[in-house]
């Protein structure tokens, strides 16, 4: 009996576990039986993830996270096939419908943060690729996934970061752990690290 392909579930499976994903020969349209497979496995991946989270974690997001899976399921088999037109390419990647509050934001963060390595072999292939921009607005409305990379930092929105303890620590976290100095210049993060860091900072980061 031929095994029912999973193609979705896999790749999210293997971004997951070993930060791997899978090229198919073709994009292939996803079921809604692995979307509901995806949704409770993303979940049980975050209740052991905010094991290590401070405070108090929100609670998991399964719609944001889905999304998120989706979106970079979708970017990953972009790289090789681009028979679809601009117009459904942007629907495939259509923008995130909800509240991005710190439960979506950090939800979506379990396969979001693995987008900045994506559009950089994107770009590796073609840098005008119209691809780019979509995924990079994505990125801009989820901020928390981009930390270190070169995404434009401009128009960064910290209201939902600034609204939820946990959040904020796991934010100011990934900055200090990457080291990423451009992402340490706004003025709402340059004081947060000066809370946490006080009279240390040298100690912590002497580059900053």
């Amino acid at each position: 009996m031929e095994k029912i392909k999973t193609p979705f579930l896999d790749t999210i499976y293997h971004l997951r576990t070993i930060e791997q994903v899978i090229l198919y020969d073709k994009l292939i349209t996803i079921a809604q039986t692995e979307e509901t497979e995806a949704a409770l496995f993303l979940e049980t991946e975050y209740e052991k993830e905010v094991l290590e989270y401070p405070g108090i974690a929100p609670n998991f997001n399964s719609g944001a996270a889905l999304w998120a899976a989706r979106m970079v399921y979708l970017a990953t088999q972009l790289l090789l096939h681009r028979e679809h037109k601009m117009k459904d390419v942007k629907e495939l990647l259509s923008f995130y419908i909800g509240a991005v509050d710190a439960s979506a934001i950090i939800s979506a963060d379990l396969c979001l943060r693995f987008l900045p390595q994506i559009i950089a072999e994107i770009r590796k292939i073609d840098p005008e690729d119209l691809v780019i921009d979509i995924l990079e607005k994505h990125l801009i409305q989820f901020h928390y996934s981009a930390i270190g990379s070169d995404l434009d930092t401009e128009n960064i929105n910290f209201d939902a970061v600034a609204a939820n303890d946990c959040l904020l620590q796991l934010y100011i976290d990934r900055i200090v752990q990457r080291k990423s100095i451009k992402w340490a210049q706004s003025d709402f993060i340059k004081k947060q690290l000066e809370i946490g860091f006080g009279d240390y900072q040298k100690l912590f980061w002497a580059q900053l």
